[in-house]
C-alpha cells in the first residue's frame, strides 16, 4: 500500500490599488473590526468546553506543572508521549489516556467545565521506567479538574487545572474522523512482535499482521492469514516484546497521485497484549 500524500491548494486573490486615502483608511477600519471580532470569537470559544469539541481532537501533553508552577518532571520529560482523548460511545462519555505503555480509561462527566472521572481501568503491561509516570497520570486523572480550551492560529490548547494544584497543558490535533470527514470502519488486527523484511519498498521493516474477528458479544471467533503490512498505522508504536491485538479505524481516501481509492489505518485502542515467548 502506498503512503498517503496530501495536496494543499492555496488560492491567492488579486489585490487592487486604491487611489483614495479615505478608502484606504476605511479598509483599515474594517480590518480592525474584523480582527476585533476574531479576538472576541476566540475569547468566547475559550469558554465553550463540551464533550463534542473535546472529542474532535487527539491531545498530546505539552507541559506539566506542579502546585508551585514548576515542571512536574515525571510527566513533563515525556512531553507528547503522554496523550488523552475523549469520545462518545453508545451514549456514554469515555476518556482514554496513556504515557506510552498501558492504556487507561474511564467514563467521565463534564459540567460547567469541571471534569470528573469514574472508576479507572487499565491494561496490565509492565512498563519499567514509565511506571512512575503512569501512576502519576492515573492519580491526577482520578482527581477533579477544571478544563479550558484556548484556540490559537493553526493550534488549539487545552488546560487541566486539578483541585490538588497541578496543571496539565495539552496540544490538540484534529481526530481522524475530522481530518477525513467520515466515520471509519472498525477492524481488529493481530500484530506479531516479529518485524518482517519489507518487499520492494523504501521501508526497512514491516509489520506482520492478520485480521481477528469477533462476534456481536465481543467474543473472538476466528483469525485470518498472516500478511506483511507495508504501510503505517497512525498512532501505533511497535514493541518487539509483545504480540498485540489492535482495534483500528479504517478510512477510505482518494489521493490525487494514486489510481484508485486507498485505505488509511488509525489506532483506536489496544484490545489485547501478550508478552512474546
Amino acid at each position: 500500500m502506498l503512503s498517503t500524500k496530501a495536496l494543499i491548494v492555496v488560492m491567492f486573490s488579486s489585490s487592487f490599488l486604491l487611489g483614495s486615502s479615505a478608502l484606504l483608511q476605511g479598509c483599515q477600519g474594517i480590518e480592525k473590526i474584523i480582527n476585533n471580532n476574531k479576538s472576541q470569537q476566540l475569547l468566547e470559544n475559550k469558554l465553550m468546553v463540551s464533550t463534542s469539541n473535546l472529542a474532535n481532537y487527539d491531545w498530546k501533553l505539552s507541559a506539566a506543572k506542579d502546585k508551585n508552577e514548576q515542571p512536574l518532571a515525571v510527566l513533563d520529560r515525556l512531553n507528547d508521549q503522554v496523550s488523552v482523548n475523549f469520545n462518545l460511545y453508545k451514549g456514554q462519555q469515555r476518556i482514554g489516556f496513556t504515557v506510552g505503555c498501558n492504556r487507561m480509561g474511564s467514563n467521565f462527566s463534564l459540567s460547567k467545565n469541571v471534569l470528573k472521572l469514574g472508576n479507572i481501568f487499565s491494561t496490565e503491561i509492565y512498563c519499567q521506567d514509565l511506571d512512575l509516570a503512569e501512576k502519576k497520570l492515573n492519580q491526577l486523572m482520578a482527581t477533579e479538574s477544571k478544563v479550558s480550551i484556548e484556540p490559537k492560529v493553526n493550534q488549539i490548547k487545552m488546560s487541566q487545572q486539578f483541585v490538588t494544584g497541578e496543571t496539565l497543558i495539552w496540544d490538540g490535533r484534529p481526530t481522524a474522523e475530522v481530518r477525513y470527514n467520515q466515520q471509519g470502519d472498525i477492524i481488529f488486527w493481530e500484530v506479531s512482535h516479529e518485524l518482517q523484511t519489507c518487499p520492494a519498498t523504501n521501508l526497512k521493516n514491516c509489520l506482520k499482521v492478520r485480521p481477528v474477528y469477533y462476534d456481536t458479544k465481543g467474543l473472538k471467533q476466528s483469525v485470518g492469514d498472516w500478511n506483511i503490512f507495508v504501510d503505517k498505522i497512525d498512532g501505533y508504536k511497535h514493541d518487539s516484546r509483545v504480540n498485540t491485538i489492535l482495534r483500528l479505524k479504517r478510512f477510505i481516501i482518494d489521493p490525487v497521485d494514486v489510481k484508485g481509492k486507498q485505505f488509511v489505518y488509525v489506532l483506536d485502542s489496544i484490545a489485547e497484549s501478550l508478552v512474546a515467548e
